[in-house]
């Protein structure tokens, strides 16, 4: 076996080394014309970053395993499980890195995980694969291209053949220190970006000449832009039917936000009550500060699905170029190409698709990191980022700003103090100077605060009333309030439930009829869960909040009163449900409600805008909230794994169910005579998206539903989606949507 190794690799001195085989778009692509190729491209990516020499010797080096024989034979279909990308961090570290490892450990990182995922350097490891002929093994577990002195020396000769004049180049001094590791791994994954996206790119234009300028939107153009926002402010300000102050207060967010746009880049927050326009405000500001600095693209990202599907309606009224990337986006194959890279001007993302790819270590996840340099961030609801991971978050985001050309705004009515994270600098410009004065003249409501009261008292309460809600914390919650409202209404039409048990396109036909009644004045009783908070533009005389966070019962307030049309006022009712059982969906938020309650100690009516009391709110939440452990210890060894596990907005847990809403029913037929008939593909996934839904009781979706396998061949892979079974479409109900299973009464089957 060492003497075929052997006699292969002198083999590699005579003939020309070969990155892929023909097919039916192109003949045998050369390993020189690879690199080539992508070492400009990865270039020119990373100039946006600031670093193109570094990407650029990436670029040049990643595949210089593929001028091993095992890799040629991985050609010609006689070996397989090679790793041709582990030479080349090796050719790096004992050619030019070893003598100045922290400057080009970004590259050796990048090299090494460009294919299998970013790891730790293994300096020992290094070492065998560069002396050990009898090392068989590389990190990725795969085969070694290149291993040992003779090995690399005969295809460090065929390199210079096709790089006759090369030499390592002098790489752009580092930003970051070793003892920052949050900006430090970013660093390294800034350029892996440059290279995975480079060399998949290249890849593709191999196959299809044109894959560049598919995979990439027309630049932003601001001016135009601008005008189109102002158009539509135009024509929503004569639809009007707000009370004229809170106009003029709404207008004067607007202009306030286009003039900070004119400042100069860095971190920002935005602090306005809710109902006040933030999101025309923001992107005033976005576009201003992209006119002003020459920047190439806005990125939206928000926490809630909801609310991403708002701002997608909103943005798409005002101009088309809007690229959507979040879970339930049900997206073309050419819009999965751009949603790969981000290359388009205006992105509308969740704060998961962004915050987790900046901890990742996957290269799928990391490939659009570069687009995000020369960009204007904005990211709403900014409270809703967990507190043992927003020290982490917020060290990311700086880094961001500090080394690849970004500003970023955290946008919310409740702003958190991320200074009383311990560890955390957190000095932001605040784009509206006199934010308090706007809170006082934006009071709208009225707040009471009842320590016990029972759900069914909530419902006796509503059913006289003409246009309330109640938001509750638990879809449990939610249904027996509504099943005991619906006993005590006279006509059940203008009453209404929404929760996640209805499926997005099921919840988006709900809100449009609700703001239908409520705009001809029709009755409308609502109850609801945590998913109304935020995006959801519904105005409610009454507003029934059952405690939580503080941030979430100020959101629930926001949708009373909204358009100031109560002279009196509006009336938020913050209440502790009288309930057996769990009242929190979780620890944290448990723990954050019992703050607000302490708060309120003594407190009958308490004021929601009092930011004192807000600031008071979040020193004690971030106190109470300690770093993420196993995350800071992951940091600290720079196990790029290991913070991708722990770094996590959102819990794992639950599982995805394709569900038959009428609405869409169609839909839903073909996806199941597509899985009956073991035919589905992820195009299916992505059409159902409308129409998926998440269900934490694992137990009753498997006694009532199939998984859905995507087949690879001789094998099937599991999505983690499953569909209704025939027999079972009434546990999807018209009214309350997914029903859990047997311990539903049966008269909620309506």
């Amino acid at each position: 076996m060492k003497q075929d190794h052997e006699a292969g690799q002198q083999r590699i001195n005579q003939e020309i080394c070969y990155a892929k085989s023909a097919n039916a778009h192109h003949e045998k692509i050369t390993v020189r014309e690879h690199l080539e190729k992508v070492s400009q491209l990865a270039q020119a990516f990373g100039e946006e970053i600031g670093r193109p020499e570094a990407a650029r010797l990436a670029g040049v080096l990643h595949d210089f395993g593929k001028y091993g024989h095992p890799f040629q034979c991985v050609l010609d279909g006689t070996m397989q499980h090679v790793d041709h990308a582990y030479a080349g961090a090796v050719l790096l570290y004992f050619s030019k890195a070893k003598k100045n490892l922290q400057q080009y450990e970004p590259v050796l990182e990048a090299i090494q995980g460009h294919h299998d995922g970013l790891t730790c350097l293994d300096k020992d490891e290094l070492l065998y694969a560069f002396k050990d002929e009898a090392w068989d093994r590389c990190p990725s577990g795969k085969t070694p291209s290149v291993r040992g002195e003779k090995a690399f020396s005969q295809a460090i000769r065929a390199f210079q053949a096709d790089f006759p004049g090369f030499r390592f180049p002098k790489i752009e001094p580092r930003t970051v220190s070793a003892s920052a590791p949050v900006a430090d791994m970013l660093d390294t994954r800034m350029l892996l970006s440059c290279l995975v996206d480079a060399d998949y790119s290249v890849s593709a234009a191999d196959d299809d000449p044109l894959y560049l300028e598919r995979s990439s939107m027309p630049p932003l153009d601001a001016d135009r832009m601008l005008q189109n926002l102002e158009n539509h402010l135009a024509q929503l300000r004569r639809n009007s039917t707000a009370d004229s102050e809170l106009n003029l207060l709404r207008n004067q967010v607007y202009q306030e936000c286009g003039k900070a746009g004119t400042l100069p880049m860095g971190l920002f927050t935005l602090t306005a009550p809710t109902g006040v326009g933030k999101t025309l405000a923001m992107l005033h500001f976005a576009l201003q500060h992209c006119r002003t600095h020459d920047l190439r693209r806005i990125i939206v990202a928000l926490p809630f699905l909801t609310l991403a599907e708002q701002t997608e309606k909103e943005y798409r009224e005002i101009f088309p170029e809007v690229l959507v990337d979040h879970s339930q986006s049900n997206l073309s194959e050419e819009m999965r190409e751009l949603a790969a890279r981000w290359d388009a001007p205006v992105i509308i993302t969740t704060s998961v698709r962004l915050f987790e790819s900046l901890f990742s270590n996957n290269p799928r996840d990391c490939r659009k990191l570069h687009n995000l340099a020369g960009s204007v961030i904005l990211f709403d609801e900014a409270q809703s980022l967990p507190a043992e991971l927003a020290g982490v978050t917020v060290q990311a985001v700086q880094a961001l700003c500090q080394s690849c050309h970004c500003t970023m705004v955290f946008s919310t009515a409740t702003q958190p103090d991320f200074g009383a994270i311990e560890h955390t600098e957190w000095n932001p410009t605040e784009i509206l100077e006199n934010h308090e004065e706007l809170f006082r003249k934006m009071r709208r409501v009225h707040t009471q605060w009842r320590k016990e009261l029972p759900l069914a008292d909530v419902a006796e309460e509503m059913s006289v009333q003409r246009n309330s809600c109640c938001i509750v914390n638990l879809r449990s919650h939610a249904r027996t309030l509504f099943k005991t409202l619906r006993e005590r209404c006279d006509a059940a039409d203008g009453l209404f439930l929404l929760t996640t048990d209805l499926c997005p396109g099921h919840r988006l036909i709900v809100v449009e009829e609700i703001k239908r009644r409520q705009k001809a004045g029709l009755p409308c009783l609502v109850v609801a869960t945590q998913c109304i908070e935020a995006g959801v533009d519904l105005d409610f005389d009454v507003m029934y909040r059952a405690l939580a966070p503080l941030e979430s019962v100020i959101q629930a307030a926001g949708r009373c009163n909204r358009n100031g049309k109560l002279p009196q006022g509006g009336t938020v009712i913050v209440f502790e449900p009288r309930e057996e059982g769990r009242l929190y969906p979780g620890d944290s938020y448990g723990r954050a409600a019992g703050i607000v309650k302490n708060l309120w100690s003594g407190c009958k009516e308490p004021e929601l805008s009092d930011l004192q009391m807000i600031g008071q709110y979040y020193l004690q939440f971030f106190s109470d909230s300690p770093p993420k452990q196993k995350l800071q210890q992951a940091l600290s060894r720079k196990d790029y794994p290991e913070v991708a596990k722990e770094y996590r907005l959102i819990k794992e847990g639950g599982l995805r169910l394709i569900v038959p809403w009428a609405g869409q029913r169609a839909l839903f037929d073909s996806i199941r005579d597509a899985a009956d008939r073991g035919c589905i593909h992820a195009a299916h996934l992505h059409a159902a998206a409308p129409i998926t839904i998440s269900c934490f009781d694992g137990e009753a979706v498997k006694a009532c539903a199939t998984p859905l396998r995507i087949r690879h061949g001789k094998t099937a892979a599991e999505t983690g989606t499953y569909i209704l079974n025939t027999g079972f479409e009434s546990r999807y109900d018209p009214v309350m949507g997914f029903l859990p299973g047997d311990g539903i009464p049966e008269d909620y089957m309506l």
